[in-house]
């Protein structure tokens, strides 16, 4: 039997013309609205065909014509569910003990930080806004440690990079070289604050100088390594000397009830020769050696993050 022919399909039939007619009839807002019926026509038709969608390891092979977030197991929802013990953020499905153990582990409470640093992180005002939407280029701006990686590779001109292998952060001398440029640590020892400020400023374009001049202000009162390096570059009659800063409060071998209250001799000594164990942050005076900063030594989230606060006089986090 011969197939039957179907007149009315094709550009030049009267069903065609008569589609063309009433196109170019329309007002704009008649056809916005029957462009938005087709878009939600067309989403309703791509979300059919994705009911066989299979999530086993889709983050390694996107496809562009998924549309993934109709995928229910894809959307997990808002972190708007409050753990009654520890009043950490959770989400809906996630396990009742995932982040204190059901109320098992008890860490001690964060303390607010004072002024500035408490306006700026609190969400409330343009200053704060703007300082938490750039928060990484504050960061940028007083961080005493360089980012550095076993394997940075670089595509053409792109502007970014990919990191290959392991992180890691480095420190150098409290004070440059001769006619060296001051870089990271050693800014907060050059003396006047209006050349600190300018030089922080000049490697991080985004940020406001009226901040920068108040967080400053604020490292150099409260920020306890700051004041330890400060103490410590006193001491310091020759470039030969240099700072030890253990990495756990009571030496090796010692009774832990002898420290129950360091100082700060005995959390940073300044030597000469070598006195120091493998994860201890050794600083020289003047040198130009880089030293890599072990992930647990106590300073490490201090030197690298120096907008987290963790008390005045305090180090950081102790492993042990």
């Amino acid at each position: 039997m011969p197939a039957i022919r179907r007149t009315n399909l094709g550009r030049r039939t009267r069903n065609a013309a008569s589609q063309r007619y009433i196109r170019t009839s329309q007002i704009d807002e008649q056809r916005e609205e029957r462009n938005e019926v087709e878009r939600n026509r067309r989403n309703r038709s791509q979300q059919h065909r994705n009911v066989a969608f299979n999530p086993y390891r889709a983050a390694f092979n996107y496809n562009v014509t998924i549309y993934y977030s109709s995928q229910q197991i894809v959307d997990i929802g808002s972190m708007n569910i409050v753990c009654p013990h520890c009043k950490a953020f959770k989400f809906k499905n996630e396990a009742p003990g995932i982040c204190c153990a059901s109320g098992q582990i008890k860490l001690t409470p964060l303390i607010p930080p004072p002024e500035p640093l408490h306006s700026l992180v609190s969400g409330n005002g343009r200053d704060s806004i703007h300082f938490l939407n750039t928060i990484q280029q504050y960061n940028n701006c007083f961080q005493m440690t360089s980012f550095g990686a076993t394997k940075v590779v670089r595509d053409n001109f792109m502007p970014t990079f990919k990191i290959q292998g392991q992180i890691y952060h480095r420190t150098g001398s409290l004070l440059p070289m001769p006619d060296s440029e001051y870089k990271f640590l050693q800014i907060y020892f050059m003396g006047d604050s209006s050349r600190q400020v300018d030089q922080r400023c000049a490697h991080n374009s985004m940020v406001k100088r009226p901040i920068v001049e108040q967080l400053q202000i604020f490292f150099h009162q409260h920020n306890a390594l700051v004041a330890l390096f400060t103490t410590a570059l006193d001491r310091m009659p020759s470039d030969n000397h240099k700072i030890v800063i253990r990495a756990d409060k009571t030496p090796v071998g010692q009774h832990t009830r002898r420290f129950n209250a360091p100082t700060i001799d005995e959390v940073a000594i300044v030597v000469v020769g070598d006195s120091s164990e493998n994860r201890d942050i050794v600083l020289h005076r003047r040198n130009d050696q880089l030293q890599r900063v072990s992930e647990t030594h106590r300073s490490y989230m201090m030197l690298c993050n120096i907008l987290f606060y963790f008390g005045k006089g305090k180090m950081g986090i102790i492993f042990q």
